[in-house]
């Protein structure tokens, strides 16, 4: 019974003062409507972009989303802004003072905010006064993720050359001893091809041995090229053997030389953009209305606990 009182005694502080709580209430709508207004508070607009991450490598278990998460989320990424966009300025922060880059960096990640979406693409917001700054802050995020991934991946592949020009070099290095040793042997012998000088020797002493009319000294020639061959013919096969070896691991070697030097110039972009980032044309915050109506519940709310505790009080 008593708690049935009380509830009356609520209904009958506002009855008997209603006017008070609607001049309360006119005074809050009044005083949130102007407080919360463009002079007071400086509207903000938000741009978003929606992006699928593509030719980045896997380094790990992540999936390519996880890792262009990282890549936007660098601080190199966040610092270029700051420096392009004078964020420090704009947003009022003075770096020179104790903690002015932590809460300058706070400021932007409050503005800023990337996540995942659950289609496994990833969403950028940035909210800021200007709806132009906002729309390109989103647009040079982009740029710049496409910058660092190349950086990267470029990094590794010119770790990649080097060792590949090594292995060139040393292939070349060897094909030339080996060619320049031939070359050698070439010119002392006149040897250039062992199995078809071989053939055609052997023919033309065939051919020679069954005229009786040719002269000993022709036979003499022959047998005398024939030694040559048998001093000089298992060198020039084991070079020419080698020569071919060298030339198709320097071959190998080459092509895989290209592909790497391919990957250190290739200009990639690493970002789908399904959803481009606009010029946002309706501020987003603050919400006047929100604003507004919480206020004045909360002025109505108060009178009334002051009322009653002064009711109380008499």
């Amino acid at each position: 019974m008593a708690e049935e009182l009380s509830f009356r005694g609520f209904f009958q502080v506002v009855r008997d003062r209603r006017k008070t709580f609607l001049v309360v209430g006119v005074v809050a709508i009044v005083l949130s409507a102007v407080l919360s207004g463009p002079s007071i508070i400086t509207p903000r607009y938000l741009s978003t972009a929606i992006v699928y991450p593509v030719n980045l490598n896997s380094y790990s278990v992540e999936t390519r989303t996880d890792q262009l998460l990282q890549l936007l989320e660098s601080n190199s990424i966040r610092d270029s802004l700051i420096t392009r966009f004078d964020l420090a300025r704009h947003y009022r922060v003075d770096t020179q003072s104790a903690g002015g880059y932590f809460r300058l960096y706070n400021e932007f990640n409050d503005r800023v905010e990337i996540s995942k979406t659950r289609y496994e693409s990833v969403q950028i917001e940035v909210l800021d006064e200007d709806p132009v700054r906002a729309r390109d802050m989103v647009n040079a995020m982009l740029h710049q993720a496409d910058l660092l991934a190349r950086r990267l991946q470029r990094e590794k592949s010119e770790e990649v050359l080097l060792i590949a020009e090594r292995a060139l070099t040393n292939e070349r290095t060897k094909l030339d001893s080996v060619e320049a040793l031939l070359d050698s042997l070439r010119q002392a012998t006149g040897l250039l091809v062992y199995e078809g000088q071989t053939e055609e020797l052997t023919r033309g002493y065939l051919l020679l041995l069954s005229n009786p009319n040719v002269p000993s000294s022709r036979l003499e020639e022959v047998r005398e090229m024939f030694h040559q061959l048998q001093e000089s013919g298992g060198e020039f096969r084991h070079l020419t053997s080698m020569s071919d070896r060298f030339r198709a691991n320097y071959d190998r070697l080459l092509t895989e030389y290209e592909r790497v030097v391919n990957d250190v110039t290739k200009e990639l972009t690493y970002t789908n953009v399904m959803v481009y980032p606009e010029v946002p044309d309706k501020k987003v915050y603050p919400i006047r209305w929100l604003i507004v109506l919480i206020t004045t519940v909360s002025a109505l709310f108060l009178a009334f606990v002051l009322l009653v505790w002064r009711d109380q009080r008499s």
